[in-house]
């Protein structure tokens, strides 16, 4: 049975200035559908006109067979569940206050909470590791845990249909993936059929069945990922020329932008940057700003250092996401070591999987002979996670090699990068 479809749909917010144009989709029962398309594509536009938030100029849509335009909005509450980008919730609620409300559509005028839609609730909030903070107030909480809330209010009112609006934007790598775990596992095993609005291609590629492209409010591809995710859609819809992979382990695809490179005023020196889990997320930033060439890796797509990187358009050797470095990556990674002029090695965790970006700087002192500079290397051994402690022992032999520079922080980062520009002492 198809749960949603939108015929010759046009509508927008201001007369004559259609966002989204004669658009036609069809949504079967249990599909997992991601929404994709650069910003002001029509992508929550879309949401809106499923939930009768917006109403159609032209056109129709129809949930479960109905013309939603029939439908209350406690109708369709009791099929469909929003999770929108943000949130406001002035009153200090609990966070099991805001998640039980989830119950609303299914209480009468007077009703309150019953045992049911406690244990309802409950299970929600276990779902999505909300639990151990119910008691705390809504407004204490931070953005990241304030929207696992919201996701579990949305669950709690058991819909037949999740609609996602870029819901996972706030949460760190971890929790994006806790999350969507959880609902593609509601998805395969309850039946749950859900439309994810999202601006990370990759999140797209992993978790949905079928992806909708939107360009300037129309649709420019709907299919598989494969059929949807190419490099000429991506050149046409987001003007970037991608490498489309797929993930050595679960056959999943996921993109990585390639040729992209920005300076400002050069200092004519190019820094090669080995970081990861957000070690270098504000670092990156300011080396562009001080207008230092920068490239960087291996880094795992959907790693929070990839995203900061993508977004600075800095070259980065990347690798599948949650997937361990590979041969392929790393003699990438090794290429832009001896073709920088300083490498520079933040202080990220290092475990077996990335322990390759470890092997890469020793090689980039003992093969290539490059100035290295290490953020906070004496506390290694805190962050080495690999199971013959690699890093540890690797740090140990070259922390006294010649043209190895060590700095306690990132903000002592730019007078050493100056020492190595000008041919300064540490």
């Amino acid at each position: 049975m198809v749960m949603i479809r939108l015929d010759e749909v046009t509508t927008g917010y201001k007369e004559k200035k259609p966002v989204l144009k004669e658009l036609n989709l069809a949504m079967e029962e249990d599909q997992f559908i991601g929404v994709v398309g650069p910003n002001g594509s029509g992508k929550s536009t879309l949401v809106k006109c499923i939930t009768r938030v917006l109403d159609p100029w032209e056109g129709t849509v129809k949930l479960d067979g109905e013309d939603i335009s029939g439908l209350s909005r406690k109708q369709i509450a009791k099929t469909a569940a929003v999770v929108p980008q943000d949130t406001f919730i002035s009153f200090p609620y609990s966070a099991k206050e805001v998640v039980l409300m989830g119950r609303s559509p299914y209480l009468g005028r007077f009703e309150n909470y019953d045992e049911k839609d406690q244990k309802i609730a409950e299970r929600a909030m276990k779902n999505t590791q909300t639990y151990r903070f119910r008691e705390r107030k809504i407004n204490e909480l931070s953005g990241g845990e304030m929207q696992r809330v919201i996701v579990a209010r949305a669950l709690t009112q058991e819909p037949d249909l999740l609609l996602l609006d870029e819901a996972t934007s706030h949460l760190d790598i971890g929790h994006k993936k806790e999350i969507m775990d959880t609902i593609k596992e509601k998805n395969e095993k309850e039946d749950l059929s859900v439309l994810s609005v999202h601006h990370n291609l990759n999140l797209a590629a992993r978790y949905c069945d079928k992806i909708l492209l939107l360009d300037e409010g129309e649709k420019h591809a709907f299919g598989r990922p494969e059929k949807v995710l190419t490099n000429s859609h991506l050149r046409a819809v987001y003007g970037i020329e991608a490498e489309v992979h797929e993930h050595p382990k679960d056959g999943s695809l996921y993109v990585s932008p390639v040729d992209k490179h920005v300076s400002s005023e050069s200092k004519e020196k190019t820094v090669h940057v080995i970081c990861g889990g957000g070690s270098a997320n504000t670092l990156l930033k300011d080396l562009v700003e001080e207008g230092y060439e920068i490239t960087a890796g291996v880094l795992n797509v959907m790693d929070s250092d990839f995203e900061k990187a993508d977004f600075l358009d800095i070259e980065t050797v990347t690798e599948a996401p949650f997937s361990s470095i590979t041969e392929r990556s790393h003699e990438k990674n090794l290429q832009m070591i001896k073709d920088a002029d300083i490498l520079l090695v933040t202080d990220f965790p290092v475990g077996d999987g990335n322990r390759k970006n470890i092997e890469a700087v020793e090689e980039g002192v003992r093969k290539f002979d490059k100035e290295v500079l290490l953020i906070d290397p004496e506390n290694i051994s805190d962050r080495d996670y690999t199971s013959d402690e690699t890093a540890s022992r690797t740090y140990d032999e070259i922390i006294d090699e010649e043209g190895v520079y060590a700095v306690k922080s990132t903000k002592k980062v730019f007078r050493a990068l100056l020492n190595f520009s000008t041919g300064g002492k540490r």
